[in-house]
């Protein structure tokens, strides 16, 4: 496999129960297949441990600014986006196999941003009430609104409807 960064040729390594492809002696970026990623992106998990630290040449120069293509899918552009709500690590991520590349250190900042699961929970919660609170109380506001305004029509049809006024005729019984 060539590495997307840097077209060095990637290793196999077998870590625990997966195996990835790091850039060892190039730029040491590493590559996720499928939902590999999420076996180690956190501090608790021993497998992301050996992944650490990868053996990279410091010479070899990689352009942030590229787009990168996916070693596994033909022609197939990466998306590159923030891998966690705290929106500090840009990762690439394939449309089409859904595997991931890693540079050289953002594992290790992932890993590092929530000692926890429910730290990472707390601040999914934080961080969705930092952006939907306001809509949502302004969403909840026009429901009660609209609740108001079908109130107003319904005491407004009672008079046009002549069955609300006869005896019997309502399923409700009324009378």
């Amino acid at each position: 496999m060539i590495c997307p960064a840097c077209e060095n040729n990637m290793t196999l390594k077998k870590v625990m129960d997966i195996e990835v492809d790091v850039c060892e002696g190039g730029c040491g970026g590493i590559w996720f297949d499928g939902h590999e990623l999420k076996k180690v992106d956190e501090a608790h998990e021993a497998a992301g441990q050996h992944l650490l630290e990868v053996a990279y040449d410091p010479e070899v120069d990689v352009d942030e600014s590229q787009r990168r293509e996916c070693p596994r899918c033909d022609s197939m552009i990466m998306m590159r986006h923030f891998s966690s709500i705290k929106r500090e690590v840009e990762v690439d991520e394939c449309p089409g196999c859904a595997g991931f590349f890693l540079d050289r250190g953002e594992l290790n900042n992932l890993r590092n941003q929530y000692q926890t699961e429910e730290d990472r929970k707390e601040a999914a919660i934080n961080m969705f009430g930092e952006m939907f609170d306001e809509d949502m109380d302004d969403i909840q506001d026009a429901s009660w609104q609209q609740v108001a305004a079908s109130k107003r029509l319904i005491h407004m049809f009672r008079f046009f409807l002549p069955s609300y006024y006869l005896k019997g005729k309502q399923k409700w019984g009324a009378y």
